[in-house]
């Protein structure tokens, strides 16, 4: 009788692992998650009992299909509310992304998914301390947990243990504590973030590596690379106050506030005096050079670049929306110290320093179409306003140049990032940040091709027009400024489509751009960020025909760049980047996907780590239709 029992409760036991393993019951616990949680009506509506999610698609929901377990779920942006904590029955979960909802969670336990790459549950509600078991999860990737509300101190120690952790977002939360732990180093991870917590002590120095703005917001954190010292930071411990006479104290404050008012006396006028000699010398150097302080001049009169002098007209700028910048007219800009940037084929570029410490950035252009097609073209591409595209703030029209304004941004353009001082002493731009500028231009874009069925392009797309950011995100600039001239050209033929035709001067002979010349040059901006290789062109083999020498044999290495084989384990996001590289490089333009696809390819390699295979059956689709894109259209320079 006894054995029977325990005969039958083996059998349970048995049974009842069986079933937690099967997929059965991941169609449960997708259930109970669906009933747990609200948000737009139709967000979760094809997860229905009767059908199975690793046959019927379900949204988000991708299955091993030889074991029929759920392995990736990802529900972003779809305003799910409710607790998160019936998804830890997901055993064989390799991705959880659930960005972007107001989803929560007290005490999250990730031991419960021991096979786990990538967790993304940034922008939610999520609570309680740093979840638990982050220690055994030895396959872990990428972890994001912005912008929620986790609470005490960062286990430092365990995450810098897990070989394969490559992104710890953390920034935007309440953690405590200090950043030390026992291992001195970490050299797998390459994006970090810790920014606006509650975070104190000395930043370890093998994180100094990631920049200041991944400790910003910790006003308790010093060390480099933050400019506050540690040393001036050492807290005393509390003595008991010493009884002093009166006498004594108040000649002590009184000698120190005659120190600090002489010490400030000597300051101002130090700095006064340096700024006497720089202004001193910036008016000798009028003509400049690059990184000089420089007075530009008008070129046209007499006067200087002070603008009006001598009671001449004071030419007006027209000013766009947003433009909160401490200038008037063009005289504010003229009359302003400036730095040359560069001269490029359109003409020269500054910065510019206003009066009141504004920083802008300006470009003259002389030769141009008339004057009513200049202003009817820039107010057009005046009212552009995306975080991933660089806005002109004002321009002028003058009788003789074009004066165009724009936002300056200070880390340069992703051509300096990828091929600017290569040797010993540079610093390499890792994975993670090549694919996000990848992914931050193709959105750029997409939003310039999309906006308001206007069917605009950019014209001359390269990695010198791609600029990034204070906050590290990659704009696209100069934006329809080629369609100024009369006879647009383009500097580099390495960028240009094959069925662009061009002149002995450099010049379209076939004048008709359109959205899918954009795609290709965006293709060849992919291959630099994945080659590390310039573009080339004019006469030299370019980067293109580059890459289909080499081929695309699955055991080479040699066509990505060298300074990323620090993230080889990331050799399938690589070629899956290549993939969609080669998709914009098309030679038909009825081949090329629009840019709105592309970012999303781009965005499923972010996420999910390749793009499991959508790029194949778009090919398919693109190809099975002759016709240009009916939100793309041609535009012809010669009627322009």
């Amino acid at each position: 009788m006894l054995a029977s029992r325990i005969f039958f409760f083996s059998f349970f036991c048995l049974f009842s692992l069986c079933l937690s393993n099967s997929p059965y019951s991941d169609i449960s616990t997708l259930l109970s998650f669906k009933a747990s949680v609200t948000g737009s009506s139709d967000s979760l509506s094809s997860w229905v009992n009767s059908t199975d999610p690793c046959f019927d698609s379900w949204r988000g929901v991708t299955c091993n299909p030889s074991t029929h377990r759920v392995i990736k779920l990802v529900l972003e942006d779809l305003d799910l509310t409710g607790p998160a904590e019936v998804l830890s029955r997901l055993t064989q979960l390799r991705l959880l992304s659930l960005k972007n909802n107001l989803l929560s969670s007290s005490n999250l336990n990730l031991s419960s998914w021991p096979h786990l790459k990538h967790l993304y549950l940034s922008h939610n509600r999520f609570t309680g301390t740093f979840p638990s078991g982050v220690s055994s999860l030895r396959h872990l990737r990428r972890v994001d947990l912005s912008y929620n509300a986790f609470e005490g101190e960062i286990p430092m120690t365990e995450l810098t243990r897990l070989p394969n952790l490559l992104t710890l977002r953390l920034e935007d939360n309440r953690f405590t504590g200090t950043l030390y732990s026992v291992n001195s180093s970490s050299r797998s991870i390459l994006d970090f973030n810790v920014s606006n917590n509650q975070l104190s002590g000395q930043i370890p120095a093998w994180m100094s590596r990631f920049g200041g703005s991944s400790f910003a917001g910790n006003k308790n954190l010093c060390g480099r690379p933050l400019p506050s010292d540690c040393s001036n930071r050492t807290v005393e411990p509390e003595q008991p106050p010493r009884s002093r006479p009166r006498s004594s104290r108040v000649v002590t404050v009184v000698v120190i506030v005659i120190f600090d008012a002489v010490a400030i006396l000597v300051a101002v006028v130090t700095v006064t005096w340096c700024c006497y000699r720089r202004k001193r010398r910036s008016l000798r150097n009028g003509g400049g050079g690059v990184h000089k302080e420089v007075v530009m001049k008008r070129g046209n009169r007499k006067g200087d670049y002070g603008g009006a002098r001598d009671g001449g007209d004071v030419e007006e700028m027209v000013m766009f929306e947003g433009c909160n910048k401490g200038f008037r007219n063009v005289g504010d800009l003229l009359k302003s110290s400036a730095e040359l940037l560069g001269k490029g084929c359109v003409g020269p570029t500054y910065k510019v320093v206003l009066d009141g410490g504004d920083v802008v950035v300006v470009k003259r252009i002389r030769e141009r179409k008339k004057k009513r097609e200049v202003d009817e073209w820039l107010r057009v591409i005046g009212g552009l306003r995306h975080s991933n595209i660089v806005s002109i703030r004002a321009y002028c029209n003058g009788k003789d140049e074009l004066f165009l304004v724009y936002d300056y941004l200070p880390h340069g353009s992703l051509h300096s990032l990828l091929h600017g001082s290569r040797g010993p002493g540079r610093m390499p731009v890792d994975w993670n940040k090549r694919l996000k500028l990848a992914s931050d231009s193709a959105k750029g874009l997409a939003f310039l091709h999309g906006y308001n069925k206007a069917h605009l392009f950019h014209g001359h797309l390269s990695s010198s027009n791609i600029v990034v950011d204070q906050l590290g995100n990659a704009c696209i600039s100069d934006i329809g400024v080629h369609q100024l001239f009369h006879t647009p050209f383009f500097i580099n033929d390495a960028y240009n489509a094959p069925e662009l035709k061009f002149n002995n001067n450099n010049n379209y002979s076939q004048r008709k751009f359109w959205q899918r010349c954009d795609v290709y040059s965006f293709g060849v901006v992919l291959l630099e960020i994945l080659t590390g290789k310039m573009a080339k062109g004019d006469g030299e083999l370019g980067i293109v025909k580059w890459v289909q020498m080499m081929g695309q044999d699955e055991s080479a290495w040699e066509v990505f760049d060298f300074e990323l084989i620090m993230d080889k384990e990331m050799e399938e996001e690589m070629r899956a980047l290549l993939q969609v590289a080669l998709l914009c490089l098309a030679p038909l333009p009825k081949d090329r996907p629009n840019m709105s696809i592309v970012h999303r390819m781009i965005e499923d390699i972010r996420t999910k780590g390749s793009i499991d295979g959508c790029a194949n059956s778009i090919m398919n689709n693109i190809s099975s239709d002759s016709s240009p894109s009916q939100s793309e259209n041609t535009y012809n320079f010669t009627n322009s």
